[in-house]
């Protein structure tokens, strides 16, 4: 299967400390957490089922 960007991103927010979770490209707002470990849960929450291990590489490369 060719690879393929299924995880989401983590942005802090500023001053107050919280975090930003959006999914992949198009998925849009995730969330809001409050600690870095609650933003990366989130993230693999909606990760989908099929979704194996991430590997090094990129979509030319298997």
């Amino acid at each position: 299967m060719p690879a393929a960007h299924v995880g989401g991103q983590v942005r802090p927010r500023g001053a107050d400390g919280r975090f930003r979770v959006r999914g992949p490209k198009g998925v849009g707002s995730v969330g809001r957490a409050g600690t870095l470990e609650e933003a990366f849960a989130l993230v693999v929450a909606n990760l989908p089922e099929e979704c194996g291990p991430a590997v090094l590489g990129g979509a030319g490369r298997v």
